[in-house]
């Protein structure tokens, strides 16, 4: 049986994750972010946990409580742990956190190349970052998408962003992750709008949207390792359209010999066609991109970078843009040609 975690490690846990990614972006989540680094009781239930993660805490808080009563103070918070713990402590150990950040796509899609497209996305969770040509994109100087789409993304961008006249034809489309979620599964669809944050009702309203769009057009979405089973699925592309592998925040939870394994499966598949990798992750997830940064980005930040593979061979790595986490901004960096 595993033992408990180092609550002071617990502690800074949820602190770094208050000042790095919730300060000034989410009231709700710093505010009890710091209650529990605060609170012995609070850490050390946090730490009894086989994953102290602090968004998994505070998403199986927000299933239990729901938007409307999740607690907004420390004594809130230590007083909802005293009546329902044990189901907290239930949620926190069947489940792990999957976002589905649709956000995401306002910043994947300057990145992708003129189609038809053959995508495929790893850790695709529920695959609705998949059908990014059902959403409406608001740029602030441009817009462009299916005006009556459930699904409004707003991105501001710094920079010379190559934004599309038109979004791109997507001829196929497939997912990967190690456990697709249905969007026809109620409770599954619970808890993806649980890991919103609670007061990021933009957020919310744009992920009801997708899976709305989602549940009348399901993607399909295969159970598989991103390494293993990733092979046999670029095998399916069709031959008459541009195989793009992508991914958000999937990478930076495997270990660095299978993302150095990821990108060799991708080499070996451009011997039969070229194959471009779009990664949008956190700065060290893939060194060849950090790399090319002319300075560390900002607290919390991506890189969006996108390297091509042709003949059996890695040929070129590009540092595109410093992304916002959800896709709320993009600043473009990669020079046009």
């Amino acid at each position: 049986m595993r033992g408990m975690a180092d609550p002071a490690e617990v502690r800074r846990q949820f602190r770094r994750f208050a000042d790095t990614e919730c300060k000034g972006y989410s009231d709700a989540y710093y505010g009890l972010a710091l209650a529990v680094a605060a609170d012995d009781t609070l850490t050390d239930f946090v730490a009894s946990m086989p994953v102290t993660q602090p968004n998994l805490f505070l998403a199986s808080v927000h299933l239990l409580a729901g938007a409307g009563d999740m607690p907004a103070t420390g004594p809130a918070l230590r007083a909802f742990l005293a009546r329902r713990g044990d189901e907290v402590g239930a949620v926190m150990r069947a489940r792990r956190t999957q976002t589905n950040e649709v956000g995401r796509c306002a910043v994947l899609l300057p990145a992708l190349p003129a189609g038809p497209l053959a995508l495929v996305e790893v850790g695709a969770s529920a695959g609705l970052c998949l059908l990014l040509d059902e959403y409406a994109y608001d740029y602030g100087t441009a817009r462009l998408g299916p005006a009556a789409s459930p699904v409004r993304l707003r991105c501001a961008i710094t920079g010379p962003a190559p934004l599309p006249a038109t979004l791109p034809r997507i001829a196929w489309r497939r997912g990967l992750d190690l456990q697709p979620i249905d969007v026809r599964d109620a409770d599954a669809a619970r808890w993806l709008l649980a890991c919103v944050w609670p007061d990021h009702h933009e957020r919310r309203r744009r992920l009801e949207g997708a899976l709305q769009v989602a549940r009348a057009r399901p993607p399909d979405v295969r159970a598989g390792d991103m390494v293993d089973a990733l092979p046999g699925l670029l095998a399916e592309a069709p031959a008459d359209a541009r195989l793009v592998v992508f991914h958000s925040a999937a990478l930076t939870y495997v270990r660095p010999e299978r993302r150095r394994a990821f990108a060799d499966v991708l080499a070996a598949a451009s011997r039969e066609r070229d194959v471009t990798w779009v990664s949008n992750e956190a700065p060290g997830v893939v060194s060849e991109v950090t790399a090319l940064a002319a300075a560390p980005p900002p607290e919390g930040r991506f890189l969006l970078g996108r390297t091509h593979f042709h003949g059996g061979r890695r040929q070129r790595d590009e540092l595109l843009a410093i992304a916002h986490p959800h896709g709320a901004e993009l600043a473009w960096e990669a020079r046009l040609p």
